[in-house]
């Protein structure tokens, strides 16, 4: 197999590995030195040396080939830098003594009295930074003295003030319409012939969802009607990426099947049936609101495990066995669907992880990546599959970290491409193998 591999990329060359521009994360890869900086930017610090701590440890949150999520000047005394998250723009200053930083919200004089309250609550909810009312304008401040600092101390505030100036300015943009937010310039909403196009996948992917569960939609079969809701919804939050009230729906709708327990399978399923009926009659100038792009700089997933990405994989496999033995063929493909999509929307993921999961759903939706100009990796028509380009994809995202993770091998000669099913089957049991240990 290494023989053969190798053969591969003498002759087509190493694929450059990219990073999926679909999801609610990071769309760059990581500085490659990511833990080399933090490390000497420890010692840095332990030398006395603050603000070239701070440096360094700044250069370890630029992202490859993307410096605009994050822009910082050195001078003698201090440091100025400014960083953006999805709608917020935080702008800081650091000097030998402390470290400052804010992100304009909306002016104080335009927000409800709810919303006030609101904002008071959240300073209880908030570990780091708190809101307050400066010159009239809504701001989260962060504020960190330099005396005994460190990159961790100086991480998780950041990524703090980022993530919640972000959340809360979605919100209100998505809740409150009225309400004119400070600082939006970063926000780029798609051109008309993009959203239509979107907007026209969802209704077809919606259409396809009720067409294929016509004649199941009985007591018997609520597990096959929750795989096919929920896959759905998890691939319009994938694929389209909304923003604003429609993906906070979708992320209650979807937590809200898991969490709600007292209420039966059925009922669950009346709820998401009738939120996507709604997603079906939303009309096309609201949706073009709920879609934007922007430059993010820290993720909002902690990254997992690969135990529990195992863990998931292994229930998800149990739940197809389970379904094959009862003879209900057509929950399978939801189910391996399914799985890829969850895991992109649930799990923080190594790069990897993140690429060979986007493959399974790139491989699953070959019709929407083929309209966006991106080559086939599965024909449905034919059933057949684009093995050279799918062994490029894993060759991507497994060898930049091979140095890292000895272990790590391209799987792709031992994947079953007889069809769609065997294909899942074969690829969650090599995810499952990956070997992430360190040497």
């Amino acid at each position: 197999m290494n023989f053969l591999s190798s053969m591969h990329d003498w002759i087509y060359g190493i694929v450059t590995p990219n990073v999926p521009h679909y999801g609610r994360s990071v769309h760059s890869l990581p500085n490659p030195q990511e833990h080399e900086l933090f490390e000497k930017a420890s010692d840095a610090f332990i030398r006395g040396d603050r603000l070239g701590g701070y440096a360094l440890f700044l250069s370890s949150l630029t992202h490859i080939g993307n410096t605009k999520h994050l822009t910082y000047t050195v001078y003698d005394d201090k440091i100025t830098f400014e960083l953006l998250q999805g709608y917020a723009i935080i702008r800081g200053i650091v000097t030998e003594d402390s470290l400052k930083a804010t992100a304009l919200i909306a002016p104080v004089s335009k927000l409800h009295v709810s919303i006030k309250r609101r904002f008071l609550e959240r300073n209880f909810q908030l570990t780091y930074a708190k809101f307050s009312d400066n010159e009239g304008n809504l701001t989260l401040k962060l504020h960190l003295d330099n005396a005994s600092i460190t990159p961790h101390k100086i991480f998780f505030p950041l990524r703090e003030i980022a993530l919640n100036a972000d959340f809360e300015k979605e919100m209100i943009a998505g809740e409150f319409s009225d309400i004119p937010l400070l600082e939006e310039d970063n926000i780029h909403y798609l051109k008309p012939e993009e959203y239509t196009r979107l907007h026209g996948w969802m209704l077809t992917w919606i259409d396809q969802t009720k067409k294929s569960l016509q004649g199941l939609l009985s007591n018997d079969n609520t597990g096959m009607v929750s795989f096919s809701y929920l896959s759905l919804l998890l691939q319009i939050d994938y694929l389209l990426i909304p923003r604003k009230k429609m993906a906070k729906d979708i992320a209650e709708k979807v937590g809200g099947y898991f969490t709600d327990d007292e209420k039966l399978t059925e009922d669950k399923n009346a709820d998401l049936q009738t939120f996507l009926s709604k997603l079906e009659t939303m009309d096309i100038e609201h949706f073009s609101t709920q879609i934007y792009r922007g430059e993010y700089t820290f993720s909002p997933f902690d990254q997992a495990m690969h135990e529990d990405i195992v863990s998931f994989i292994d229930e998800s496999l149990t739940k197809v066995k389970w379904y094959k033995s009862n003879h209900s063929s057509y929950v399978i493909g939801a189910i391996y669907r399914y799985a890829a999509l969850y895991i992109l929307y649930n799990y923080g993921l190594h790069p990897t992880l993140r690429n060979l999961m986007h493959l399974h759903v790139q491989i699953y939706t070959s019709d929407f990546f083929a309209d966006m100009g991106e080559p086939r990796l599965y024909t449905p028509a034919t059933n057949v599959f684009d093995k050279e380009r799918i062994h490029a994809c894993i060759q991507s995202a497994i060898i930049p970290y091979q140095n890292r993770y000895k272990g790590l091998k391209n799987f792709s000669d031992q994947l079953n491409y007889a069809d769609l099913d065997s294909f899942s089957q074969s690829f969650y049991q090599q995810i499952k193998n990956l070997d992430f240990l360190e040497v």
